[in-house]
């Protein structure tokens, strides 16, 4: 009886063996889509990760959402104080909309983007305020050396422009220290590390991701101002993403990014609230 190939295989050429169906691959190649730390890796795609940010945050959170918030506070302007209130329920509204979208299309999108607590929670928790004392001196230097590059291309000087209405009374004071602190860490590390640095760093490695949304992080924070200064704020922002996404890269748990974030933004607004 002559030997069958198995299934799939070629069949035998002139006597030699047949060639099997799959090569086996090499055992030091790395493992293709893998995430951060042996995380599996994410199930959406960038395209994907894009409209996502652009239905969640842009269309709901802010037109639908902020519309109505707008007209219930009776805010007029971006220079109103009160448009504090506005974004702390805009990113609220944007957390619970992407929050809806992972659960509802991506089963195990905790294990996944790497969201652990426990013992584990706490260590990544204290690597993350650990990085967050090394980030902000050094976006500060970075910071110090772009505004001098901006003032020489503007010929004019050159800050960032307020992220903060004038004149906040004690409530919305605290309202802002809440939103800075607190609910926009959450938010912007779900989407601009989780969700869209992921999409492009599983299938395409680090460093086109963290620079892409690193990028898209830099554009996010946009304020009216003079453009060196809009520039140099956007800029700052950028190098920022691309360090919370090399934290990411090294805990593989979001709770290291968020920990970040929330010291790099207390700093941030302290600085703010005590100048004034």
């Amino acid at each position: 009886m002559i030997p069958q190939p198995p299934p799939g295989a070629e069949p035998a050429i002139g006597g030699m063996p047949a060639p099997p169906a799959t090569l086996p691959a090499r055992p030091d190649a790395p493992s293709p889509g893998a995430g951060p730390r042996g995380l599996p890796a994410v199930d959406w795609s960038f395209p994907k990760a894009l409209l996502v940010g652009l239905v969640t945050n842009l269309l709901l959170a802010q037109v639908l959402v902020g519309s109505i918030v707008f007209l219930a506070l009776g805010i007029a302007n971006a220079d109103d104080p009160k448009v504090i209130y506005a974004g702390l329920i805009g990113d609220a509204a944007w957390l619970g909309f992407m929050g809806l979208w992972l659960v509802r299309w991506h089963p195990g999108w905790r294990e996944r983007i790497g969201i652990f607590g426990g013992r584990r929670g706490v260590r990544d928790a204290m690597a993350g305020l650990l990085g967050g004392v090394l980030l902000y001196p050094s976006i500060a230097i970075i910071g110090l050396v772009l505004t001098a590059l901006f003032q020489e291309v503007s010929g004019r000087p050159t800050t960032t422009p307020d992220q903060l209405p004038q004149h906040l009374n004690t409530p919305e004071s605290i309202a802002s220290v809440i939103l800075a602190v607190f609910l926009a860490p959450v938010v912007e590390e779900l989407f601009f590390r989780g969700i869209l640095f992921r999409s492009l760093r599983d299938r395409r490695g680090f460093w086109l991701g963290a620079l892409v949304s690193g990028l898209i992080f830099g554009l996010a924070h946009y304020e009216p101002a003079a453009w060196q200064d809009t520039l140099l704020l956007q800029t700052i922002m950028v190098f920022t993403g691309v360090a919370l996404a090399f934290i990411y890269e090294r805990r593989g748990n979001l709770v290291s990014n968020i920990t970040a974030h929330m010291l790099f933004n207390t700093v941030g607004i302290y600085l703010i609230l005590h100048a004034r």
